[in-house]
């Protein structure tokens, strides 16, 4: 083969692979242009409210819904994970009820009951250790106890101190500096505990609840929240 063609050759393969190196160093973002950050905070402090869904179970005595208010820390652990505790109060009510009476007289109104929720648990947030945009989306899960008080109604009933687990979707956006918002939508699931008394019918009547209904029933309860934090990075 001729020498020129060689060289011929040769520069077109050398034009195509400068081409196809334009064409790399195209893909992904100049860091002044990314929408990427870093994410350098170790650790926030969260002040937020939100709405509590309480579910009154099958019996209609357990927390019903209202505002709630609560603190929330936590410490980057490593890689996505962060140690996150939370406490929080809902002012809620329950109605209460005379096991005794028919079923047309049994209500005897509402009372209030707050209802405390604190846990511990480990968040993830599901951009790694970088925002996208300045939004984290996070996903987490907790256990702890949920507590409204261990003094019995008149029918025997109270909510006391039951375990419980939550998982948790959220999403944060942190526009830099120390300060960034969130907002998270929490499940909590506990037990409501019946007593003897909801199971055995008044004369001429029916009871609370039926004969085979389990004194324990697990609730699904759902707290909307929204909060701001301070972040900072020891």
């Amino acid at each position: 083969m001729p020498v020129r063609h060689v060289l011929g050759v040769v520069f077109v393969l050398a034009s195509m692979g400068s081409g196809a190196a334009r064409a790399a160093a195209q893909v992904g973002y100049p860091p002044s242009e990314s929408p990427y950050h870093d994410i350098t905070q170790k650790q926030d402090f969260t002040v937020y409210g939100g709405y509590f869904k309480g579910s009154a179970g099958a019996a209609g005595v357990g927390p019903q819904s209202g505002a709630l208010f609560g603190v929330r820390y936590a410490l980057h652990v490593g890689g996505p994970a962060e140690l996150v505790g939370r406490l929080a109060r809902a002012s809620s009510s329950r109605t209460v009820l005379d096991p005794s009476q028919p079923d047309d007289a049994r209500d005897l109104g509402t009372t209030s009951q707050a209802i405390y929720l604190a846990d511990v648990g480990i968040t993830l947030n599901l951009t790694g250790q970088k925002s996208y945009r300045h939004f984290v989306p996070t996903a987490g899960f907790g256990l702890g106890i949920a507590s409204g008080g261990t003094k019995p109604d008149a029918s025997g009933y109270k909510f006391g101190n039951p375990f419980a687990i939550n998982g948790s979707v959220g999403l944060r956006f942190v526009p830099g500096g120390n300060i960034s918002v969130r907002a998270d939508l929490t499940d909590y699931l506990f037990q409501l505990h019946y007593p003897n008394s909801f199971f055995v019918a008044p004369p001429g009547s029916t009871p609370i609840l039926p004969a085979n209904a389990g004194d324990n029933q697990w609730t699904h309860n759902i707290v909307v929240t929204f909060g701001v934090s301070y972040v900072f990075a020891r």
